[in-house]
Formats: C-alpha cells, sequence, structure tokens
C-alpha cells in the first residue's frame, strides 16, 4: 500500500471510531465480539472500550474463532480483566448457551 492510501485508510479508521464513540450515548449494554487469533490491544479496541468504560455502560466481550488453533482467550481476558469474556466459535456454535445467558444476565 502506498503512503497516499495509507493515510486515507486511517483517516476513514479514524472516522469510523469518532462515529462509534458518539453512538455509545445511546448504548445501555454492548457486546464486543473480538477475533480470538487477533491481538487485543489494538488502538481501536482499547479506544471504544475505554469509553464504554468511562460512560459505565456495562459491556460482554465474546473471543470468536476459539476453534482456531492460534485462538487465545486468555489474552483477551488479560486485556480487559474488568470484564467477562466467552470464547465461541460462531462457526460452529460452540458456547452459544453460555454467550445466550450472560446475555440475558446482564438485562
Amino acid at each position: 500500500m502506498d503512503e497516499e492510501s495509507a493515510k486515507t485508510r486511517a483517516k476513514e479508521a479514524t472516522k469510523g471510531v469518532i462515529d462509534s464513540i458518539k453512538w455509545l450515548d445511546d448504548m445501555e449494554t454492548v457486546i464486543i465480539v473480538l477475533d480470538a487469533t487477533k491481538d487485543p490491544y489494538s488502538q481501536v479496541n482499547i479506544t471504544i472500550i475505554g469509553n464504554l468504560q468511562a460512560r459505565n455502560i456495562p459491556v460482554l466481550i465474546i473471543a470468536n474463532k476459539i476453534d482456531l488453533k492460534k485462538a487465545d482467550i486468555k489474552r483477551i481476558q488479560s486485556a480487559f480483566p474488568q470484564y467477562k469474556v466467552i470464547g465461541i466459535s460462531a462457526k460452529l456454535g460452540t458456547h452459544m448457551d453460555e454467550f445466550y445467558e450472560a446475555l440475558i444476565g446482564m438485562a
């Protein structure tokens, strides 16, 4: 990717994060789905979750793709210890009952 394309993409990503943060004021509960094979310490994750925490909005974190070898749910739990993290495989339907129970428990 050339420098100009990278700058354009970064601006678009920043705008997306800003738009998401504006919507947070209308949220009662938030479900965040993270890819369990990726680093949870991305700037986007930290920014959005930090804003949710500052607003005292209840959060449930879903670590998806636990069926893959590279999945590391413990890393997500370490990154966000203040929240419940449930590992699922949306593809295989693994732990979906646990997800639904946690969601109902937040209501």
